[in-house]
């Protein structure tokens, strides 16, 4: 009798199961989208081969694949083409120099993708822009340099950035958790028109964030930190969908690789209503042109990619 309860309870369990897991929902449990974004990380720009190299020691820009266009990440250039292939918003990179300007650049030191020596915030901006920030790229392990001398003196400062686009939304990034960074970065957003001011995310570490917060409540990030999505879909997927998502989820964007939708509860209208529900939204990392048509009729609220150059055109209106 004991066994067969067992089993019983067994055979209720796993139903329930495999109902939380393939059970994906209705189109109609879904509000529909109206407002579709597309994030384009650093703008148009060359991809790097993952996997590669130690991104702590080594050098991206010696393992790229063979360019197919002209642009060099976090350049005015590179930022519009962006837009003007499909993105909604783009996101920069920012540093200090030693003269306390910021400027849109990805690494710490000079000597991957410059030829520069150095840290960036080590130099004044009058040296940085004489920098090819185009130097030291290569697919080929330096038979070719395909960018060298067509990045000179195109390093730019954030404020040039924003006077460039003053209309359209921006993800700034900040990359170390310096504080005078943050400072300088608070006045130069108070500087800027209460329009422009609207249309700024921030991106950084929980501290400096927190700082920012306080001077600033209007300036909010628009994704969440890679610790908070980790532990929010820890809890939905140990409590098998059941859980939902935080409070503190609402107004942020939680993103995830299309390959990994397959992994979660109720995928996708289900969950998708779980999102909803926390007033956050969900966006799609999306590289690849065949993954365009399996995303079709989702209604997520965006996607994330590297590749606007490649897949922009499906989402330019």
């Amino acid at each position: 009798m004991i066994k067969k309860i067992i089993f019983g309870f067994i055979i209720i369990f796993l139903a329930f199961i495999s109902f939380q897991y393939f059970y994906g929902g209705r189109s109609s449990d879904v509000l529909p989208k109206t407002d579709f974004e597309v994030f384009a990380h650093r703008g148009v720009h060359v991809n790097w081969k993952k996997g590669t190299y130690d991104p702590v020691s080594g050098c991206e820009a010696t393992h790229i694949y063979e360019p197919t266009h002209e642009y060099i990440e976090n350049t005015i250039e590179s930022i519009q083409a962006a837009f003007d292939m499909g993105a909604t918003i783009v996101e920069v990179d920012i540093r200090r120099t030693s003269d306390d300007h910021l400027v849109v650049f990805h690494d710490g030191m000079l000597e991957c993708r410059t030829n520069g020596q150095g840290r960036v915030s080590d130099h004044p901006l009058a040296y940085l822009k004489t920098l090819d920030i185009g130097y030291g790229y290569t697919h080929d392990d330096g038979k070719t340099f395909p960018f060298r001398e067509k990045g000179i003196g195109k390093m730019p400062t954030l404020v040039e950035v924003l006077q460039a686009f003053p209309d359209r939304e921006l993800l700034i990034h900040q990359k170390d958790n310096s504080l005078k960074i943050a400072r300088l970065l608070v006045d130069i957003i108070r500087s800027r028109p209460p329009e422009q001011q609207k249309s700024l995310y921030f991106y950084g570490p929980d501290e400096v964030y927190a700082f920012i917060q306080e001077e600033m409540p209007f300036f909010t990030r628009l994704f969440a930190t890679r610790r908070q999505i980790k532990n929010w879909f820890k809890k939905y997927l140990l409590t098998f969908g059941m859980g939902g998502f935080p409070d503190e989820s609402r107004g942020l964007v939680l993103g995830m690789p299309l390959k990994y939708t397959k992994l979660v509860w109720g995928w996708p209208y289900r969950f998708l209503e779980k999102v909803q529900d926390a007033g956050a939204k969900f966006y799609l990392m999306v590289d690849k042109e065949e993954e365009i048509q399996k995303i079709a009729d989702l209604p997520v609220d965006g996607i994330i990619t590297d590749y606007i150059d490649v897949i922009g055109k499906y989402f330019r209106e």
